[in-house]
């Protein structure tokens, strides 16, 4: 393949090449392999160390082992090519929320007691289904 037509099979698919997506992939099997050693060692290291605060099994342990793994996981995928999609996506879901409009009180009661009426028609609905189906079953038995 020659450079003009990979820059042309970069642009048709999301500007990423072949290549490039190889390198993804083990940018993300490097982030999962250090979420997992680091989950797997950190707490056991940590007790190992006798550190009192961050004691095997103490809450603290695990949330300190769980902040090295993210950390760990976001340094693999630094480099990979989807993390900066997912960063562009995340800027766009952020600029989307900010456009939501929130309802005002008036809706969110309105809609609530629509709501709790609906469950209070279709608990009727079941209740007369299955006392009709129950007499039904009633008879037949005996």
């Amino acid at each position: 393949m020659s450079n003009e037509q990979a820059k042309l099979h970069g642009k048709k698919h999301g500007g990423k090449s072949p290549s490039d997506q190889k390198n993804d992939y083990l940018y993300y099997g490097a982030a999962v392999a250090a979420i997992v050693v680091v989950l797997a060692v950190l707490p056991k290291l940590l007790g190992a160390l006798g550190l009192s605060f961050l004691a095997a099994g103490a809450g603290l342990n695990k949330l300190f082992s769980v902040a090295v793994a993210v950390a760990a996981g976001w340094f693999c995928l630094k480099p990979a090519q989807g993390y900066k999609d997912f960063i562009e996506l995340s800027k766009g879901a952020r600029t989307e929320w900010r456009k939501t409009v929130k309802p005002d009180r008036d809706t969110v009661v309105r809609t609530t007691m629509m709501v709790l009426a609906l469950m209070v028609v279709f608990a009727l609905l079941v209740l007369l289904l299955d006392w009709f189906f129950g007499a039904i079953v009633r008879l037949i038995v005996g």
